[in-house]
């Protein structure tokens, strides 16, 4: 089994098994091996494995190249066991070992053996032992032994609760370790929201009856107004040993009526506000808790007060990331981030704004899909517009939408980075590049040559949230969004053609082949069309 050992700039390492024909390295997140850092390029080497076993590495015009044992590699070249490999600012080693058997080797651990009091000894006359009767020395023995206990309940509170992110996850857990101390018979915890409110009261748990028989054969829990402002205002935890003659709670009708006996109720408490209570109690024993079981109970709710706490703040987080993750979608992470620092500042709802639309779109494909197996077009196309998007991305445009085989991009909406022609056309000229590297690996991958052509325009169009009540997306409308359309739907495979009010806007870098004025549906004049010139990169690419 071949494979790569990775390591990482911040000292991680990861294992790649290379089980593909052909596997991508690179940036971009299309890549079978994304390695993130600004020193690899977006589509930077493949590994090939041969069908007699040879692994072979190439570079894809990277910026950094590829270094096999410290040397730049400039054609194919196959790899050894041991070869140590540089992409970027990762280190890469080659591994290729037969698999051998699991060798599992069995651990003696010796048993320990705990020393315990015989009771048939203890039955016999009493004992005088230093300091008092064999009997005192049990009790003491006897106390310990529930201090320990009740200890662990708060240890194992602490490991338990600070991995649960959610709050029914926690509700189910606190009654668990509840029905761990002595004399709870059942409970339940109630949620308030930001006003104090009650938002929630999680389902009544019951120590050891099955669900099916808890609704019918126990009385429900009727909780007190009284115990409820009580804790709310003194936000301590109360201990009821006696209902019926506690004299906080001589005027409670419902408390009477409850047959309630024993009962504690503890704060929730969060970093800012009170989250809610924790109450347990017993119908039958008065005196059914002490205060060591007081004070454990309240430390089990402080915990969960905690893990309550950082649940919410987990799911507010949660919320936002899908929110975020939305924006990225069709954003770049520089637009989303902008978004995010000024929302104000982008301009929603219809707003006429000057922008350049990109459209690309695969030449043929129709009839080329029609010769493949579906699974075999899905798994192109997925490659082919993850690598897209990243080229949209990277050149701060916004994905507006796929269209079958093409893509539509917008650069300068939702927010202006002020170079967005020149972002466009930098972007179409990237996308024929990332076509032409494809093309390389084509025949190892089974895949069918791919041409693409690409249209570019700029103009003013009409941005904002477009469609029904039910279902919106953002997006643009107008003539300029026609014309781009129009412009690609005349490009060659290879050709990226721009209008004359793109073309107005682009540096002398750029080079530029007037074209023939184009007539195109809903124009009375013919259009001045423009070629961007990258011919000579073309065959550069086509000579790696």
């Amino acid at each position: 089994m071949a494979r790569l050992i990775i390591s990482a700039p911040d000292g991680k390492r990861g294992i790649l098994e290379i089980t593909k024909p052909v596997t991508t390295v690179g940036r971009g997140n299309a890549n079978d091996l994304v390695l993130n850092h600004t020193s690899v390029s977006r589509f930077h080497a493949v590994i090939k494995q041969e069908a007699d076993g040879v692994v072979m590495i190439a570079d894809r015009g990277s910026t950094n190249g590829v270094l096999v044992n410290g040397e730049r590699i400039v054609a194919e070249t196959a790899l050894v066991p041991g070869d140590e490999l540089q992409i970027g600012a990762y280190g890469l080693k080659f591994e290729s070992a037969a698999e051998g058997a699991l060798r599992v080797e069995k651990v003696e651990v010796p048993s320990t053996v705990n020393e315990v009091l015989n009771a048939e000894a203890l039955q016999g006359p009493a004992t005088q032992v230093p300091g008092g009767s064999m009997e005192d020395l049990i009790a003491q023995v006897k106390k310990l032994e529930r201090e320990k206990y009740l200890l662990t309940v708060l240890y194992d509170a602490g490991k338990s609760l600070s991995a649960k992110l959610s709050i029914d996850d926690i509700a189910e857990q606190v009654a668990q370790l509840a029905f761990r101390i002595e004399g709870v018979e059942r409970g339940f915890m109630m949620l308030f929201d930001e006003n104090g409110e009650v938002q929630r009261q999680t389902e009544v748990r019951y120590r050891q009856k099955p669900k099916s028989e808890q609704s019918s054969s126990q009385p429900q829990i009727s909780l007190s107004r009284s115990v409820l402002d009580l804790v709310k205002t003194q936000k301590q935890p109360i201990l009821i040993s006696d209902a019926s003659a506690d004299e906080r709670f001589t005027g409670s009708e419902s408390m009477k009526i409850s047959g309630l006996q024993s009962a504690m109720c503890a704060p929730l408490l969060g970093k800012e506000r009170l989250l809610g209570i924790f109450y347990v109690d017993n119908l039958e024993q008065t005196a059914a808790f002490t205060q060591e079981e007081l004070n454990v109970f309240a430390l089990v709710a402080a915990q969960a007060g905690a893990a309550i706490d950082s649940a919410i703040t987990h799911e507010q987080l949660a919320r936002q990331a899908v929110q975020r993750s939305a924006l990225e979608r069709f954003l770049s992470p520089d637009v989303v981030e902008m978004i995010a620092a000024d929302p104000d500042n982008v301009r929603l709802g219809g707003a006429n704004q000057v922008v350049t639309v990109l459209f690309s779109d695969i030449r043929g494909f129709t009839t080329i899909s029609e010769k493949l197996p579906p699974e075999k077009v899905v798994e192109i196309l997925n490659e082919y517009f993850t690598r897209v998007t990243d080229v949209i991305f990277d050149n701060g445009g916004m994905l507006d939408k796929y269209l079958g085989d093409g893509a539509m991009a917008v650069f300068g909406a939702p927010i202006s980075k002020g170079n967005d022609a020149a972002n466009a056309v930098r972007a179409g000229i990237e996308i024929q590049r990332l076509v032409l590297q494809l093309n390389v690996d084509s025949i190892a991958r089974k895949w069918p040559e791919l041409r693409v052509g690409v249209g570019i325009n700029t103009g003013i169009v009409t941005a904002g949230n477009i469609g029904s009540p039910r279902r919106l997306d953002y997006t643009v409308v107008g003539d300029t969004v026609n014309v781009a359309a129009r412009l690609m739907a005349n490009a060659a495979g290879w050709q990226v053609l721009i209008s004359e009010s793109t073309a107005k806007t682009l540096g002398p870098e750029v080079q530029l082949e007037p074209l023939a004025p184009l007539s195109v549906k809903g124009k009375s004049q013919p259009l001045s069309v423009f070629s961007v010139h990258w011919a000579e990169d073309k065959k550069t690419a086509s000579g790696r």
